[in-house]
């Protein structure tokens, strides 16, 4: 634990001071223990698993085809959008309040949907800044992937959620709680909340656990359900004796959740 903990505290601290997010969209593929998103390489697969996760709820789940859909968090392109639009059509919007648009990446993303689908387009297709930007009762279908972990206030965005979906509107949202230093899911719970506010924590990275978002969830008044979930109790019990004092009074089943995928519902 010594020798890893001055790696982990190592690395965070050049996390933070170092590596801007843009920068690690182009060097995250060579810095240690790091993954660069999956949307800004091909992505075939997030929207794959969003359909997979729509069959797996159910028919409380509507037909994701031909739906005005919301995606939080796109990232600097708009690929999920193409790649959505292409199998499913409908139209798709993205919220993005921090990651700056990339023309070029944006391209090289459209002619990999194209080469699937050569009927891709860009015309219903768009992206905003923030939720407030959507009218109210404006999109039935909200997606993520790998972005809930990031939202410093989740009970506020999932309030902002609930305005802009119609009723019946639902939400599915793929959620990792590891340290996104992935040889290193946990560590980052063995600190205090200054030390991370202070020093390790790079900005985007709250340490919200699943059993938080289903609390928020339920307060923004959603029907949520777990349609998948990842759990590491072996790495989580290598750092238990070195649990910070808010972690280590939690429930450890919850605590060991790596990865989530979460299924919501506005009652109509």
């Amino acid at each position: 634990m010594i020798w890893s903990n001055m790696e982990y505290v190592t690395l965070r601290i050049i996390r933070r001071f170092l590596f801007s997010g843009q920068m690690l969209d182009k060097l995250g593929g060579w810095m240690p223990y790091w993954r660069v998103n999956q949307g800004l390489l091909d992505p075939e697969p997030i929207v794959t698993a969003w359909q997979r996760l729509a069959r797996e709820a159910g028919p409380e789940c509507p037909d994701l085809r031909g739906k005005r859909v919301a995606e939080l968090g796109c990232g600097a392109a708009n690929g999920t959008g193409y790649e959505w639009t292409a199998r499913l059509g409908g139209r798709w919007i993205g919220v993005e309040p921090f990651a700056r648009f990339d023309a070029d990446l944006d391209e090289r993303v459209f002619q990999q949907v194209c080469w699937r689908f050569p009927g891709a387009s860009r015309m219903t297709v768009s992206r905003v800044a923030s939720l407030d930007a959507l009218e109210t009762g404006s999109v039935e279908v909200i997606v993520s992937n790998s972005v809930l972990e990031h939202v410093r206030d989740p009970l506020d965005a999932f309030r902002q959620c609930w305005r802009v979906l119609a009723p019946g509107g639902v939400m599915l949202h793929q959620v990792d709680y590891r340290d996104h230093f992935f040889k290193y899911p946990f560590h980052f719970l063995t600190f205090s909340q200054a030390i991370w506010d202070n020093l390790l924590d790079p900005g985007d990275l709250p340490r919200h656990r699943l059993d938080d978002h289903l609390d928020d969830l339920a307060r923004a008044g959603f029907d949520a359900r777990v349609l998948e979930r990842q759990t590491d109790p072996r790495a989580l019990a290598a750092v238990a004796p070195f649990l910070d004092p808010a972690f280590a009074r939690r429930d450890k089943d919850m605590l060991a959740t790596t990865t989530a995928a979460v299924f919501c519902r506005k009652p109509l």
